[in-house]
């Protein structure tokens, strides 16, 4: 998981908070906030305001993916009665993959 830290910190992300759910990180530049989620695949959560303003990015998009731990992101109603945070995760095969998909995303900011 330090690998991963340090790929981010190349990327001018710092670790703003960590959860059993998801690691968020803010652009320093930009003040965008992204979600790592803590599983076996390398799965990053983008902001919704980010990804349906930009085709390109709505089309790589895995799936929209909801949970409390994305605090930072717009609410909607899913399953609930309550609207819940969400956001559009990406999956990649390896870190160098993740690292050039951050670098294309902070063009887009």
């Amino acid at each position: 998981m330090q690998n991963l830290y340090t790929l981010f910190k190349e990327n001018n992300f710092k670790l703003t908070n960590e959860t059993l759910k998801a690691t968020e990180f803010e652009n320093i530049e930009s003040k965008e906030v992204v979600y790592l989620l803590p599983n076996n695949e390398l799965t990053l959560v983008v902001n919704p305001k980010v990804v349906e303003g930009n085709e390109e990015l709505g089309e790589k998009a895995e799936k929209i993916y909801h949970s409390t731990a994305l605090r930072n992101f717009p609410k909607r109603k899913h399953n609930g009665k309550t609207p819940i945070n969400y956001g559009y995760s990406f999956k990649f095969q390896s870190e160098e993959e993740l690292s050039s998909f951050l670098v294309r995303l902070l063009i887009m900011y």
